[in-house]
């Protein structure tokens, strides 16, 4: 499963269904009382940008539509999924929705704002499982790929607000093949890895109504809880625990994060659109074969796959001799990122629904010139300080350090090969999407490993500069993987054919 934009694919035509809250849900919700259960760290902070953004609570934030037509909702970086299910009646899709939503206390509790602006604060609210109902709204049948991409867009823009319940989309067309079921989030109560498990539950669900038998999914814990033991651990730590130093040395003397290392073409503080590529870089032979050559030099295949993406931009820092404020060649090379990694440590989150993440401060110094396997210790002993870092959420390290820490420059591997259904994932046609987040100068990417391909997802600042070093980084990570497990694997030309696989 890829994540790509929603308009670089091709979905399926036919009668598009949104499946919304019922009124009578929508006054239940209105009138629950306060959850004295906190948010975390990581949605306090996603509220707080949320209200500041607008005065009134109930204004949808708006852009102008050059062509005339009525304003569209302004983006909201969603994150989304589609999968195609058989040809199944309202009342089969309806009921699973319902059945999901209550098997997740996440997706029933919600923020109401308390006041306005930016002097409002905020209260939770949950729906007992089973008190959500749902409703079909007929968006009508679409003929055109690009007119019904742009309204999914606006659709999901508008329902992925964090200062509304709920706070996703859940849509349906019904095309003359099957029917594909496509939802959206806000990052409130999902994380990316959350919405590839919504794909094989609801597939379940399903199928289990099909076939007249109980469903198999296990019961879960709530992400909601967890935030309250996530909570506490945060707000006893002070200014002395192990992650703050970690922190302090990251940032320096003259606090800052890192932004991308390299080139990128833009004025200091541009905001510019930004695009989204994704590039397969090896098969899965190529992938277990690299797999095998980490443990062999002992390493974790995650901490690999971040080193061989640090050693690519090393070498194209050291080729380009332009270094960026980061990267200062020709002296061993400084490498600074912001590394997202998952929270679910203990086994009894693998398949809740959440926003199970932490920000890592990864720093290493290394010679981009010597071989990989000389290389990775020096990343896995910066991966290992980095981690210790992740101990704390980085709104509360902000806090104990009294500064304001927005990231720039992302990196993140995610591993989804024994998720639940990942083989099956190709023959549903499922795809995951990453919505737009409006102009910035942000570089994330997302080394994705799963069934068949590891590949990188990147969203960066659209111009020829940057697209063209993201194209370099990735041809030379890909280079280097290669170069480790020469002779181990038979390899295959992924990258003379990248131009035609990019989606």
């Amino acid at each position: 499963m890829r994540f790509v934009d929603l308009h670089d694919v091709s979905l399926p035509l036919g009668c598009l269904t949104v499946w919304q809250a019922t009124d009578s849900t929508q006054w239940a919700a209105a009138e629950q009382p306060t959850d004295p259960r906190g948010p975390s760290r990581n949605q306090q902070g996603h509220i707080v940008n949320a209200l500041t953004r607008r005065v009134d609570p109930d204004l949808v934030d708006q852009v102008a539509d050059p062509s005339g037509e009525p304003p569209k909702a302004a983006p909201t970086g969603w994150l989304g999924v589609s999968f195609d299910v058989p040809h199944l009646d309202g009342y089969d899709i309806r009921r699973a929705f319902e059945t999901w939503i209550a098997r997740h206390e996440t997706l029933r509790s919600g923020f109401r704002p308390v006041g306005f602006g930016a002097d409002a604060t905020f209260e939770r609210f949950t729906l007992e499982a089973g008190d959500v109902r749902l409703e079909p709204v007929d968006h009508g049948t679409f003929t055109d790929v690009h007119v019904l991409a742009d309204a999914l867009d606006d659709i999901f823009n508008r329902a992925t607000d964090a200062i509304r319940w709920p706070s996703y989309a859940l849509c349906s067309i019904r095309s003359t093949r099957s029917t594909t079921l496509i939802l959206a989030f806000d990052h409130i109560n999902i994380d990316g890895y959350s919405i590839l498990l919504a794909v094989s539950e609801i597939r379940e669900l399903l199928e289990a109504a099909h076939e007249g038998r109980p469903d198999e999914l296990r019961p879960v814990p709530s992400y909601v809880d967890f935030a309250q033991d996530e909570l506490a651990l945060a707000n006893t730590a002070t200014i002395t625990h192990e992650a703050i130093d970690v922190w302090r040395t990251f940032l320096g003397p003259t606090p800052t994060l890192p932004v991308f290392p390299l080139a990128d073409g833009l004025a200091p503080g541009s905001q510019v659109p930004q695009r989204t590529a994704c590039i397969p870089i090896l098969t899965e032979g190529e992938a277990d074969a690299f797999g095998t050559w980490c443990r062999a030099n002992a390493a974790s295949s995650a901490t690999g796959f971040i080193g061989a993406l640090t050693l690519a931009f090393g070498r194209k820092a050291r080729a380009s001799g332009s270094g960026g404020p980061d990267i200062d060649g020709p002296e061993p090379t400084d490498f600074r990122a912001l590394v997202s990694t998952h929270t679910r440590h203990a086994a009894c989150w693998a398949e809740a629904l959440g926003w199970f993440t932490a920000i890592a401060p990864l720093a290493v110094t290394f010679d981009p010139d010597r071989e990989f396997a000389d290389v990775l210790p020096v990343i896995a002993d910066g991966w290992a300080t980095a981690k210790r870092g992740a101990a704390l959420p980085m709104a509360r390290v902000a806090e104990l350090l009294e500064l304001s820490l927005q990231p720039r420059f992302v990196v993140s591997y995610l591993d989804t090969r024994h998720a639940r259904s990942a083989r099956r994932w190709q023959n549903w046609n499922a795809r995951a999407y990453l919505g737009d987040v409006g102009p910035t100068d942000e570089v994330y990417v997302w080394i994705n490993r799963v069934p068949g391909e590891t590949y990188l997802t990147w969203r960066f600042p659209g111009n020829d500069i940057c697209t063209a070093q993201i194209e370099a980084v990735t041809a030379a990570m890909r280079e280097i993987i290669l170069d480790a497990i020469a002779g181990d694997v038979e390899t295959t030309a992924i990258q003379g054919e990248k131009q035609s696989t990019w989606l």
